[in-house]
């Protein structure tokens, strides 16, 4: 290896000497660029903030600065607000996102009122035109007389949960209710599976469940996502219409 600055050759084990650290990375005797022993060990090898260049490459970075000052200036002042930027942005969607849930929820209790007589359901049009005389509506009237004092009619809301599993307990609805729902300790969830006693379960492709809750849960129950896969759900319609005969 040649000097540049001399032209001479450089011995690396036995000569002081220095790379220049920009561009040109040509090799110099430290006495040809009047570097001495302590400002020679400063900057060789270079340290973190500490490097050394040659003149030409001194003059050449000089002159690249004083030409892009001005593209760097605008991007670095750009860029110092930005994570006080990123936090309005996810605060400003957060809000957005919440505002379009409780229009979305709003628009459906203004939509499926107690008064209406649409009733949003994901149980089979069969399942509905049997409403009128099916076991579950006799269960239904049945399981009504026998609710817990401490419960109120005119505040409920009656759900019904089907195509379960015969082997699910009331105990096991109760609970896998009240965590889809994320209902209070201290709210009574009242479950009744529409299956007689002596029935075994076991043979039954599905059994179905009646659920008391609260009138504020209905708007959630009514959501296709509060639920675990494959189960369907009404609202629980209680219709009385006693059997005549035709001919007495």
């Amino acid at each position: 290896m040649e000097c540049k600055k001399c032209l001479l050759p450089v011995v690396t084990k036995d000569q002081p000497h220095i790379y220049c650290n920009a561009l040109c990375a040509a090799v110099y005797h430290a006495a040809c660029v009047k570097l001495n022993t302590a400002e020679l060990a400063a900057v060789s090898p270079p340290n973190k903030n500490s490097c050394w260049m040659c003149d030409e490459c001194l003059v050449e970075f000089v002159q690249w600065r004083k030409e892009h000052s001005e593209e760097i200036k605008e991007p670095i002042a750009a860029t110092v607000p930005e994570p006080t930027c990123v936090l309005q942005r996810d605060v400003d969607e957060l809000k957005a996102k919440v505002a379009s849930i409780l229009s979305v929820i709003t628009s459906h209790e203004n939509n499926h009122s107690d008064t209406t007589s649409w009733i949003r359901h994901s149980t089979p049009n069969s399942s509905r035109q049997k409403e009128g005389g099916t076991s579950e509506i006799a269960n239904a009237s049945d399981t009504a007389s026998r609710l817990p004092d401490s419960i109120c009619v005119d505040e409920n809301f009656d759900l019904l949960l089907t195509n379960i599993d015969g082997s699910i307990s009331e105990e096991e609805v109760h609970l896998m209710v009240s965590r889809c729902l994320g209902t209070f300790d201290n709210e009574r969830i009242y479950v009744r599976k529409l299956v007689p006693r002596w029935v075994d379960c076991g043979a039954l492709d599905y059994v179905s469940f009646k659920v008391v809750l609260y009138r504020k849960w209905k708007s959630a129950a009514m959501m296709s996502s509060t639920w675990p896969k494959n189960i369907r759900f009404r609202e629980f319609k209680k219709v009385r219409c006693p059997w005549k005969p035709d001919i007495l």
